[in-house]
């Protein structure tokens, strides 16, 4: 029965949650097959189709009670992969920033000055808790659901974390650019380390910030259906 009520239901709940696309395909698929075998399920007691989807839909319940559990688990599944992607993002801007120091730093004299040290100790030392804690916020909406009670609240706060990251990394990182000499040393050319770390430090920035406003959309209560 095209168009029927559990069409109709179906179209309602996708309107109304927002969320990752393959979670939220499989959030509704598993919904809409669930309303089929129940009409199947009334069909066999001798309701024609169009009765049994309405029976079956009345049975699941109304969309706008459903949806903040599904939009619940759409705000963790955003969340693990902001945490993720945080952590990934983090791990692989330490690298290749370690290298390309390493590789300039054999052509200088250069010496930092102590307030230059701290401020490069810190913003490693920030590196390695940022990457410990997203790993912890993934492991907590994920296998963590099964032991801590973990709603959208948390999902939100994981995505306002990692647009703080990005901030806190973007400043760090410009303010010890500037101060170093490699700021001030005209370069005779990019070699294939310079254009892949300048790619890198611009494109994960961008990736990470896109993926914390959508955990903060997703946190956000369902659209009305």
């Amino acid at each position: 029965m095209v168009g029927g009520p559990i069409d109709a239901y179906v179209a309602s709940l996708r309107g109304a949650l927002r969320g990752p696309r393959g979670a939220k395909a499989d959030l509704v698929r598993e919904a809409r097959d669930s309303l089929f075998d129940a009409a199947e399920h009334y069909e066999q007691d001798g309701f024609d189709r169009a009765e049994a989807e309405r029976l079956a839909v009345d049975e699941f319940g109304d969309v706008h009670e459903l949806a903040p559990d599904y939009q619940r688990e759409l705000a963790l599944a955003q969340a693990r992969r902001t945490a993720l992607l945080v952590a990934l993002a983090v791990a692989a801007q330490t690298i290749v920033s370690e290298i390309a120091w390493r590789t300039a730093a054999t052509t200088w004299s250069w010496q930092p000055d102590r307030f230059y040290t701290i401020l490069a100790n810190t913003v490693d030392y920030a590196s390695y808790v940022v990457f410990a804690g997203a790993l912890l916020a993934a492991a907590t909406c994920g296998i963590g659901t099964r032991f801590l009670v973990v709603g959208r609240p948390f999902a939100h706060a994981t995505g306002i974390a990692a647009i703080t990251v990005v901030g806190f990394f973007l400043l760090g990182g410009a303010v010890l650019s500037l101060l170093s000499p490699a700021w001030h040393t005209a370069v005779p050319g990019a070699t294939p380390l310079d254009m892949a770390s300048a790619a890198i430090t611009a494109a994960l920035p961008a990736w990470m910030v896109y993926s914390g406003f959508r955990c903060i959309r997703a946190a956000a209560l369902p659209a009305p259906a």
